[in-house]
């Protein structure tokens, strides 16, 4: 976490939050009596056989929960316009917790919703609430952790201005440099619901800037199972660069599945948006260093070494080798 220059810290109060996964059915390792279901989506293709394996992981994670007076029982929290979280929830009718849906079309939502001067604004509990962090994926989730934290009994107040002071975690659009009329973010984002999400943020805080999607794909399998839905994934950007895939437990065989070059191909058709294969880190970052212009804005996303493209671009504006002015042309320059 930004604030906290950790991963972890130690409260004061008796309930324990973690950030669980279920890649490796590794959740199933934990039985609380409150869960936060953000979605629940087809990934990890070389554990997850299909949809309805994930499915069927969620729906033993919520079945293992354990039971507290504070949540009255056992309490679930999850998003009213996920088709997949609507599926698992048609799969608890004989659960006996409470199930809470969450954001629009649910038992409770954020209204007013609003970008006021860098910062979004909402209304929850008859309060107003404001965030620096952008984007709709960010309001739902504020609006499960306010939820969860008022059910836990903290203050109002506390609520407010937490959320007001709250900067983000590390690499979900984390700035990394507003240096010669150029700002780059770097965001974790790879799956292409996240990617969608991202770039929908990013293009709410930058406005009408010029927006760079510089994407590493994670893993071969995923790129290949997922390959339509990414070619619908970069309509918020005006530029789309993918570098090679990092290759993260994937075998031979999906290696030879798919490519960059694929899926660059794949965006720019379903797109319209240019796209283009570059290369290894160095050469991504190279070539996006030798595009931009001032006033461009770059958002730099992957879970494996796609942060490295981020701070080789920082390093490039810092070193004073970029920018353009806003009027040049790559495509006209000698």
């Amino acid at each position: 976490m930004a604030d906290w220059g950790a991963t972890v810290r130690p409260g004061g109060g008796a309930p324990f939050l973690v950030e669980a996964d279920e890649f490796g059915d590794n959740f199933l390792n934990y039985h609380p009596a409150a869960a936060i279901v953000t979605n629940v989506e087809m990934d990890h293709p070389d554990f997850f056989a299909d949809r309805a394996a994930v499915l069927a992981s969620f729906e033993r994670f919520v079945r293992g929960m354990g039971e507290d007076p504070h949540v009255g029982g056992r309490l679930l929290l999850a998003p009213a316009q996920d088709s997949g979280a609507s599926a698992l929830v048609e799969r608890l009718h004989d659960w006996p917790g409470r199930i809470l849906r969450y954001g629009p079309g649910g038992e409770i939502t954020a209204a007013d919703v609003r970008l006021e001067q860098g910062w979004t604004r909402f209304k929850l509990f008859d309060l107003e609430f404001e965030t620096p962090l952008a984007g709709e994926h960010n309001v739902l989730n504020a609006t499960a952790a306010l939820v969860l934290a008022r059910t836990l009994g903290a203050p109002l107040k506390a609520l407010v201005d937490g959320l007001r002071g709250f900067r983000g975690a590390g690499r979900r659009m984390e700035l990394i440099a507003d240096t010669a009329g150029v700002i780059v973010f770097d965001d974790y984002g790879h799956h292409p619901t996240e990617v969608r999400a991202a770039l929908a943020a990013a293009r709410q805080h930058v406005g009408e800037r010029r927006l760079w999607a510089v994407f590493e794909p994670h893993m071969y399998s995923r790129t290949r199972l997922f390959l339509d839905e990414f070619s619908r994934s970069f309509t918020d950007a005006d530029e789309v660069v993918i570098a090679d895939i990092f290759a993260s437990r994937d075998t031979e065989e999906a290696m030879r599945a798919t490519s960059a070059a694929e899926l660059a191909d794949v965006i720019e058709r379903a797109s319209g948006i240019p796209a283009i294969a570059t290369g290894d880190h160095y050469a991504t970052a190279a070539y996006v260093a030798d595009h931009l212009r001032e006033g461009d804005a770059v958002l730099v996303m992957g879970a494996g070494k796609s942060y490295r493209i981020a701070q080789e671009l920082a390093q490039s504006l810092a070193d004073g080798v970029l920018t353009r002015p806003r009027s040049f042309d790559p495509a006209g320059a000698s």
